[in-house]
């Protein structure tokens, strides 16, 4: 299993029009990146609302016959009983942990971060 541990380029962020009270974390699905879904939040944004739209680092994808792409974790197969990729799913709950923790950080109380995403 590949996991998460590439590294990926700094999150695209809509940053709120006046402070930022709240934050919006989306994440893309498989081979996308944040850029489309930050310029579809900077289209409906909200003036104290931060969208932060990171993007997965590069791997080779099993199901996809080991392609790099874009990827959160490796998908080795779509049926129920498939492996999955423990290691890279652990990996990129922790990397969304610290986005979290860094809007925290940032002045933005927990109870004001949605979390959301896209397929993957």
């Amino acid at each position: 299993m590949c996991g998460n541990n590439m590294s990926a380029p700094l999150p695209a962020i809509v940053p709120a029009a006046k402070k930022a009270t709240a934050a919006v974390i989306f994440l893309h699905g498989l081979g996308d990146t944040g850029h489309g879904w930050a310029e579809a939040f900077a289209g409906i944004r909200s003036s104290h609302v931060k969208y932060i739209c990171p993007h997965a680092p590069v791997m080779p994808v099993s199901l996809n016959m080991n392609m790099a792409m874009p990827s959160w974790f490796d998908i080795i197969g779509l049926s129920p009983d498939a492996q999955e990729d423990e290691a890279g799913i652990k990996q990129a709950v922790e990397n969304v942990k610290s986005l979290v923790e860094q809007e925290v950080k940032n002045g933005i109380p927990s109870h004001r971060i949605i979390l959301g995403g896209f397929s993957q």
